[in-house]
């Protein structure tokens, strides 16, 4: 049986002053989310695990369009510091997927490529996540890369 590939419905890059270790410290605290993603209404932490760590876990509430709040598991599956960040959620309409790859600049600072993805591998919830899912992410993902840059420019060095 062939594996089917997370399906890519948005992917933008970035560059900050910042070192990459600062970068990568900020982003991998998903508690920041809330700080600079649009309609995140609070990100707790649900274990006494570090961040940034694989098998770290956090409450993710979401206000949904229409004004319903949503909560979400979101779980680390992947960290390597200070290059990558992967997170997974389950919301069932989507099952997300977030990718933070971060490179060091050649003229100092860090370059950051941030991609969403669904995990789903029915053709139907695809055609769904490309028609319905793709265009709202990619507008609220242009403003929140906007804002997450201006943050990590105020981050301490």
């Amino acid at each position: 049986m062939r594996k089917i590939k997370p399906l890519l419905l948005t992917r933008l890059t970035a560059h900050t002053h910042q070192p990459i270790d600062s970068v990568f410290t900020f982003i991998a605290n998903h508690e920041n989310y809330k700080r600079w993603y649009p309609g995140v209404i609070s990100v707790t932490s649900v274990d006494d695990m570090p961040h940034g760590v694989v098998g770290k876990t956090y409450c993710e509430t979401l206000q949904m369009p229409g004004g319903r709040l949503q909560n979400i598991q979101i779980v680390t599956i992947a960290s390597t510091p200070p290059h990558r960040f992967v997170t997974q959620g389950d919301f069932a309409s989507l099952l997300p997927q977030m990718t933070f790859d971060l490179s060091s600049s050649e003229g100092g600072g860090t370059d950051v490529m941030w991609m969403f993805h669904s995990r789903h591998t029915s053709p139907v919830r695809r055609l769904v996540a490309r028609l319905i899912f793709r265009p709202i992410l990619r507008r609220q993902a242009t403003h929140a890369m906007a804002t997450l840059t201006r943050l990590l420019e105020q981050i301490a060095a």
